[in-house]
Formats: C-alpha cells, sequence, structure tokens
C-alpha cells in the first residue's frame, strides 16, 4: 500500500510544471549570521568516503522460516521424483541385424 502511494506521488510530482511550483513557492527569508555561519561549518566538515566494516555480516543470509523450508523440501523432492534414474549394471543390447555389403 505504501509503495502504491509513493509511486502515485512521485507520479504527481513528475506531471507538475516547474514554473508553477516555483512561482507558488513563498520568497526566502533573509539568512541571518548565525545561519551562515551554521552553514559554513557544515560545509567544512570533509564527508567519509568508507564504510564502517561491520564484519560479515552483509553477506550472511538467514536461515529460512519454517514454511519456506518446508516449501523448498518438497520441491527438492519433486524435482528427484522427476527425474529418472540411471538404470545400474550391465547394459545388454541385442545381436547385430543385417549384413555388411560385400567389398569391392
Amino acid at each position: 500500500m505504501f509503495r502504491i502511494i509513493l509511486l502515485l506521488l512521485c507520479a504527481f510530482m513528475v506531471l507538475l510544471e516547474p514554473e508553477t511550483v516555483l512561482a507558488a513557492a513563498s520568497p526566502e527569508a533573509p539568512l541571518t549570521e548565525a545561519a551562515v555561519s551554521a552553514t559554513d561549518a557544515v560545509t567544512l566538515i570533509p564527508r567519509p568516503n568508507y564504510k564502517r566494516y561491520r564484519g560479515n555480516s552483509r553477506s550472511k543470509k538467514r536461515r529460512l522460516g519454517f514454511f519456506r523450508r518446508r516449501a523448498a523440501r518438497r520441491k527438492a523432492m519433486r524435482k528427484g521424483r522427476q527425474k529418472a534414474a540411471a538404470p545400474k549394471g550391465r547394459i545388454q543390447v541385442d545381436a547385430p541385424t543385417g549384413t555388411m555389403p560385400p567389398r569391392q
């Protein structure tokens, strides 16, 4: 439900014309000295270009729940039954029939 609402909101925003949105916006208040110094302080801090090491947690997968495990097991059993098992033991072949043409 939330995704549908989000998609509809994004579609509505795409349909808006930028001129009307900018014209309807209220005029900005003049920046005070405290606000200017606060914005300068934020821009001066370097942004880190690394991610914190979180162990092996990114690639570790959770164990499947009970119902998904059961469904996966049933699917594997079905696939195993469908595969025809190759017969084991000696392969028996009938005697050859017909004759070879004489050499010329």
